[in-house]
């Protein structure tokens, strides 16, 4: 479930603390902590009050958006850019593709008119 980890990432990026952002909606710290932590997970009245902190869709929250989360970073991708990765997944030359994604880029952006 990315609820948690997306509230956090919301909450860093707005740079507050989980305090500001309970007094934000309503809700105490641990609450909040416990949201991110997964151990309890909001109601949909506290996640549209979230979403619309925010000023983020619903969907974004739910994770039900195309977001790629890792350890260093997140990305939202059209359903183009999926369906672009799905066809380099199914070439031969997919490994060597991904140990060098800027040779390949490059390679790729010569050959475009």
């Amino acid at each position: 479930m990315l609820i948690g980890p997306r509230i956090k990432l919301l909450r860093e990026e707005k740079g507050i603390s989980q305090t500001k952002l309970g007094e934000a909606v309503n809700l105490t710290k641990t609450t909040i902590s416990h949201y991110e932590n997964g151990t309890r997970v909001p109601s949909i009245e506290t996640l549209i009050d979230l979403a619309n902190y925010f000023k983020v869709d619903l969907n974004y929250i739910l994770g039900t958006d195309n977001l790629i989360i890792s350890d260093k970073r997140s990305l939202q991708v059209s359903d183009e850019e999926i369906e672009f990765i799905l066809e380099i997944r199914r070439l031969n030359i997919y490994n060597r593709v991904v140990r060098n994604p800027k040779k390949y880029a490059k390679l790729v952006e010569s050959r475009l008119p």
